[in-house]
């Protein structure tokens, strides 16, 4: 069979599927896995509250360096750890984000004292084996006199920095590289609506910032929040604007 060479103009066109579906697999990292429910089509947060629910009630903090400087005033009272107020920045800038980049009315963070039933799911992604617990279809969470249209839930949070294998050598040495440490968040995370009582999705987020410096600066604290949000709602339709998220790997 005669072969047919192939136009410059489809070879483009090739290159350029197969770029998009490179963006869409995590660009060969897949640290970062999330799952659309079956059947969700992406659209808008009307008029929707939000409420935050971070399941893990201890948090892994693990900081290569002095936690207490990176944050600053933050952690200006020595009366509470340096670990306790990362893990209140957590929490506090997620929200801030949130309501920043996410088209809904209300963020508040609050717990679900209720009793559910949940469907386990079990994923992997290119660091590690995950099983996450769904809440099953029909389930409504009540938050006492607040309204949630939405339910992120957040579980097995991971908070700090994560470093090459000779970070602490060169460290003993006053040698600091921009690309010797980055600063990380990483959680399983599902959201709900809470209005049609069905996830929308869910899965392993994974966000990072390199530092540039002998310590994460604030700036760095903000940039890997704000990561982390988008990462975890870029499927949804409900972002306030759409910037590309690279390094997230969408199931549907």
């Amino acid at each position: 069979m005669k072969r047919v060479p192939v136009g410059i103009t489809a070879m483009m066109a090739v290159l350029a599927v197969l770029s998009s579906l490179a963006l869409l697999s995590g660009c060969g990292g897949g640290a970062t896995k999330v799952i659309v429910a079956p059947g969700y089509k992406r659209q808008f947060a009307i008029n929707a509250e939000l409420a935050l629910v971070v399941l893990d009630k201890s948090p892994n903090i693990i900081y290569t360096g002095d936690l207490r400087k990176s944050l600053g005033a933050l952690a200006s009272d020595t009366g509470v750890s340096a670990e306790r107020h990362a893990i209140d920045f957590f929490r506090a800038q997620l929200m801030k984000d949130i309501a920043g980049e996410i088209d809904v009315k209300e963020v508040f963070d609050s717990a679900v004292v209720q009793d559910y039933l949940v469907t386990k799911d079990f994923f992997r992604t290119a660091d590690e084996d995950i099983t996450l617990e769904i809440p099953d279809k029909g389930t409504k969470f009540a938050f006492g006199e607040r309204e949630a249209a939405l339910v992120l839930f957040l579980d097995k949070i991971r908070i700090g920095t994560e470093t090459d294998p000779y970070y602490q050598e060169r460290a003993q040495h006053g040698l600091y590289l921009s690309n010797a440490r980055k600063l990380v968040y990483l959680a399983s995370f599902v959201l709900w609506d809470n209005r049609e009582l069905r996830p929308i999705c869910y899965g392993r987020v994974k966000a990072d910032t390199p530092i540039s410096r002998e310590e994460a600066a604030a700036g760095d604290w903000e940039e890997v929040s704000r990561n982390f949000v988008r990462a975890m709602f870029e499927p949804t339709g409900f972002r306030k604007r759409e910037d590309k998220t690279t390094g997230v790997e969408f199931i549907h």
